[in-house]
């Protein structure tokens, strides 16, 4: 009862938020997609509502509406030919009627993530909207990751979470949630900084005791991007060693012979490894196939039993397993280069941006941010490996918030030309040439 009482009134301010502006709007719908009050309040009222479509739709209606500018540049052009691909596979593909539902799902992915990028104007619009993702799937699985590790020390948590999908899934979204927890806290002071603290812990060991081989790849990924780019040394190795200390020693022996088999030699791997590569190749001889369609969107599971040719061996209609080749079979090569492409400009995004926030031509905590999206992509990348992630919608909220923040760091960066251009009245400028002013070179 309780549950219900705090949705129906988090949905009445939310609303009232949405209404007034669109990036409100954006919040509101990423509350609602992340978060997913439906489940949550474990009430079938709810779910029988669609609310994600609804605030989706009001959102698009809402920027409509607005002096927002719509604008297309390479970026975005990447996105929207991923998506005409991925139509071009499915009218192609062997199972359309299947492929086309997932399509359109994934349509409306691409059109929230449109518009991300461009109602995001601000770095303070850029918080508001890394504070609702992190909070909005952090807070339930922080809270169950430190309930488990005082109550429950050492279990294994096979919960899914209905924005991610099973635990494996669950593993790789709180590795690339992390990065932003971090991002936040070190761009807050007080109260709020310890908060993001506990929450990363939480959420830390919300990941590693999904016992997640994958994931625990994609955590020790991000913990190395952590202290790479961490400016205090000595602070990201005390930080690291504090986390260590509360989860480690609670992670019993069945967790390390588990995760040991990553490096086993080819005779002692598990049926699920063996699986895996099994899998893999199976997409590449889709690939080979159809090589400038694949099976359609989200085809593979469908086509998988055609392309098997183990009669069976690793059951029917199984997963790809896998972002890269989970692309490549189902859109064939086509497909997978404009997929790697995105994700190399989305680094390549990151990186200019912490390298103008180095030189001081804009805002620290934009830098901070760029630290973050880019420690969560590296987390996708080696996470993504081994979970078919690629038309998640967290995935491609991200394309769009490295947008946004490249976006968001050239208006910072003319602002400030033109700050230390115009003189002050209190102090007018001498009679001699003025002094060079900061390069802002996106290279």
């Amino acid at each position: 009862m309780i549950r219900t009482v705090v949705v129906i009134v988090a949905l009445v301010a939310g609303w009232s938020f949405a209404i007034q502006s669109p990036l409100y709007g954006a919040a509101f719908y990423l509350w609602i997609a992340y978060f997913r009050p439906e489940s949550w309040a474990w009430s079938g009222v709810f779910a029988t509502l669609n609310l994600s479509y609804f605030a989706g739709a009001f959102l698009l209606l809402r920027t409509a509406l607005s002096p927002t500018r719509f604008r297309v540049d390479f970026r975005h052009l990447l996105m929207f030919l991923f998506l005409a691909q991925g139509l071009l596979s499915t009218l192609l593909g062997p199972n359309m009627a299947y492929s086309m539902s997932s399509w359109q799902e994934f349509a409306k992915t691409i059109i929230i993530s449109y518009l991300l990028t461009l109602l995001i104007k601000t770095t303070a619009d850029l918080r508001l909207i890394l504070m609702v993702v992190v909070l909005s799937l952090g807070f339930e699985a922080g809270k169950q990751g430190w309930v488990q590790l005082v109550l429950n020390p050492g279990a294994r948590n096979d919960n899914s979470i209905p924005f991610l999908g099973d635990n494996n899934l669950v593993a790789v979204g709180m590795a690339m949630l992390l990065p932003l927890i971090g991002a936040l806290g070190a761009t807050s002071t007080g109260w709020r900084r310890r908060a993001f603290q506990l929450l990363s812990i939480g959420v830390l060991y919300r990941a590693i005791s999904t016992y997640s081989r994958g994931g625990l790849l994609a955590v020790t990924a991000v913990g190395g991007m952590y202290f790479w780019r961490s400016q205090h040394k000595l602070r990201a190795m005390a930080a690291f060693a504090i986390a260590v200390a509360l989860v480690l020693p609670v992670l019993p022996q069945a967790y390390w012979d588990r995760m040991a088999t990553i490096t086993a030699p080819a005779e002692e791997r598990d049926d699920s490894q063996q699986s895996r590569l099994h899998f893999w190749q199976v997409a590449v001889a889709m690939a080979n196939d159809r090589p400038f369609v694949g099976v359609g969107h989200n085809g593979y599971p469908r086509a998988y039993n055609q392309y098997d040719w183990t009669d069976g061996q690793y059951l029917t209609n199984r997963a790809v397993h896998s972002a890269w080749f989970g692309v490549l079979g189902e859109l064939g090569y086509p497909g997978l280069f404009l997929f790697v492409t995105l994700v190399w400009t989305s680094l390549r995004a990151c990186r200019r941006v912490r390298q103008s926030a180095q030189r001081g031509e804009i805002p620290g905590p934009l830098g901070n941010y760029a630290i973050g999206l880019e420690s969560s992509l590296l987390a996708f990348v080696v996470g993504g490996s081994f979970v078919s992630f690629h038309y998640s919608e967290m995935l491609w909220h991200f394309f769009a918030l490295t947008m946004a923040l490249e976006s968001v760091a050239v208006t910072e960066a003319e602002a400030e030309r033109v700050r230390l251009a115009v003189p002050t009245a209190a102090a007018p400028a001498p009679a001699v040439t003025p002094a060079r002013e900061p390069d802002f070179a996106w290279g």
